[in-house]
């Protein structure tokens, strides 16, 4: 086992604690003041990191995280080398878990939200101006995009209501939406009292809908409404 001294200066420069099979995921405070975001060195420490530890053995891993959001590319870059990870990983979500971050959060085996995260989802903007010649190529990557964003979210929501049984998710998305609308945010296209079909493709797309209205604005929720709708599966608490 190396000494104490070595093993932290690794954790602190690459963000990777080989002994204890954790690794840090999160934004680091620019020159100017600000925070990185999910961003091409993020990413590159992220797969770096999952890399070392995965060469050593399959055992499990802990992701620790405070991520306010950032690049759409980078951030699914980490998205996908944990979620072909073989070791089973846990992310352990302290401060933000935004936008790009709430994403990534999707791709453990085991979600973990500290009970003062501020979750959040949005839309947000994937910055594929630069890459496209035209306008409409770049509304096009846009609609792919947002699709697979939804279809991430809508894949745990509704495992989520699979698990806890049909009607678990209307009265959370009600009571969400209500509070959302209430705080000034444009009216919505239907009604904030939901009922969604007991036909799964039926409900998929209903649920779409709804989706749709949360990520229009930035919807913020608690630790408890993030695991109650399925984008996280636990609070933690000491007890």
């Amino acid at each position: 086992m190396p000494p104490i001294k070595e093993t932290w200066d690794k954790w602190f420069e690459n963000n990777v604690d080989i002994v204890n099979r954790t690794v840090y995921i999160g934004s680091i405070n620019n020159n100017d003041g600000n925070e990185s975001g999910t961003d091409a060195f993020m990413a590159e420490a992220a797969i770096k990191a999952m890399h070392v530890l995965e060469s050593k053995n399959t055992e499990p891993i802990t992701i620790l995280t405070n991520n306010p959001g950032g690049d759409w590319y980078h951030g699914m870059a980490i998205y996908d080398v944990i979620k072909q990870a073989k070791s089973y990983c846990t992310i352990k979500t302290f401060g933000y878990v935004m936008s790009m971050g709430s994403i990534i959060l999707q791709a453990a085996d085991k979600r973990v939200m500290m009970p003062h995260s501020k979750f959040m989802i949005h839309f947000g903007s994937t910055a594929i101006d630069h890459h496209m010649k035209s306008a409409e190529r770049i509304m096009e990557e846009e609609k792919r995009l947002s699709y697979i964003m939804e279809n991430i979210y809508l894949d745990v929501m509704l495992e989520k209501e699979e698990k806890e049984g049909h009607g678990h998710l209307a009265k959370t998305l009600g009571d969400v939406m209500t509070r959302q609308y209430a705080l000034g945010y444009p009216p919505p296209t239907h009604p904030t009292t939901y009922t969604l079909s007991k036909k799964p493709e039926v409900k998929r797309e209903e649920l779409r809908k709804i989706l749709r209205e949360m990520l229009n604005f930035d919807t913020f929720l608690t630790a408890e409404e993030a695991v109650e709708l399925g984008f996280a599966d636990e609070v933690y608490s000491n007890s």
